[in-house]
């Protein structure tokens, strides 16, 4: 399996994994869970450390479009933990778009984006 969650619900966190290629079941195994999360504490933060990416399904990419735009109303935060360089100015990219408070970490500062999450 290329992910994998957690959630805290203390700080209305949803926290994923990504490793690997992100199939079109990968997918459904979160956006499930991460809508019944938003559903029940309505605003949210969100954690995604990526540990390696090789890419995701294509059969994915519509209703992946479909669940961010639903979604990401609700987000208050978001930190993206990763050691990939291209991740970060994506990220950055992204970002200016939304009005969701955004920041980058590197895998060695999971801790510290844990804590600026909690904190915000």
């Amino acid at each position: 399996m290329a992910t994998s969650y957690r959630t805290i619900p203390e700080t209305k966190t949803f926290e994923f994994t990504v490793s690997g290629k992100v199939t079109s079941e990968d997918f459904d195994a979160l956006a499930g869970p991460m809508a019944d999360f938003v559903e029940k504490h309505g605003k949210i933060r969100l954690l995604e450390i990526i540990e390696d990416f090789q890419g995701f399904d294509p059969m994915m990419l519509w209703k992946g479009m479909k669940f961010d735009i639903k979604i990401i109303p609700h987000i208050t935060h978001c930190a993206v933990v990763s050691d990939m360089g291209w991740i970060s100015p994506l990220t950055k990219a992204a970002g200016a778009f939304m009005a969701t408070k955004l920041r980058t970490f590197d895998l060695e500062e999971l801790d510290a984006a844990r804590a600026w999450l909690a904190e915000a």
